[in-house]
């Protein structure tokens, strides 16, 4: 499993959804300026102290196969605002990274992607290694930094993402064998390509779902 990227992953958790991973903030730094992640910290440090709230059934969206949380949708509002959208902009572009991530959950279990705890604390490990030694550039260790700072510890947030990448990871499984596959079936295409081929295939994915406000 690659390593690249980790913590740029961790910065744009949301929900889990792959399609943000390791661009959104850059490419938002690069086009809006500063970025606070300060709202958005404080969101994710929220989960982290009410986890019996996180998990509970408290709907936003359902699809066939899926479901999508108001604590889904709180976190992705909140990052996408950090961004500088409106709450109306926000909330659209909140919820279409929702069902995305939902249907390619969904689709990761029905592959038999999973993920052990071992796994998870190890790729959580690697990350915070990666963080702590300063492997990142000076805009993204900041917006992590502020993330961090929200939390009553280092070791809250770093406890916190264990919890994330216990939904996350069976994604990154699967998203890295769909790319394999991908890759053994069309050897000369580019990475172009293939990101196009996986924006194909998530609408693919999310048309199936059909999702539905939950009123």
């Amino acid at each position: 499993m690659s390593k690249k990227g980790k913590v740029i992953s961790a910065v744009v958790i949301v929900a889990g959804c792959l399609a943000l991973a390791g661009s959104v903030v850059q490419n938002n730094s690069q086009a809006n300026g500063k970025v606070s992640l300060e709202g958005f910290g404080k969101v994710l440090k929220k989960e982290y102290k009410n986890p019996e709230e996180a998990s509970a059934k408290n709907l936003y969206a359902k699809g066939n196969y899926s479901e999508i949380t108001k604590t889904d949708m709180e976190k992705a509002i909140a990052y996408y605002k950090a961004k500088g959208m409106s709450e109306e902009e926000a909330e659209k572009e909140a919820y279409k990274y929702e069902k995305e991530s939902a249907a390619l959950c969904t689709e990761a279990m029905k592959a038999g992607c999973k993920a052990t705890d071992k796994e998870v604390a190890d790729y959580v490990s690697d990350m915070r290694a990666e963080y702590e030694g300063k492997k990142l550039d000076e805009s993204s260790q900041k917006q992590v930094d502020e993330i961090i700072a929200q939390f009553d510890s280092p070791e809250d947030y770093w406890k916190y993402e264990k919890t994330v990448y216990q939904k996350l990871l069976p994604q990154i499984k699967y998203r890295e064998k769909l790319e394999k596959e991908y890759s053994e079936k069309h050897a000369g295409d580019s990475k172009a390509d293939w990101g196009k081929y996986f924006d194909n295939y998530r609408k693919e994915i999310v048309e199936k779902e059909d999702f539905k406000l939950v009123k």
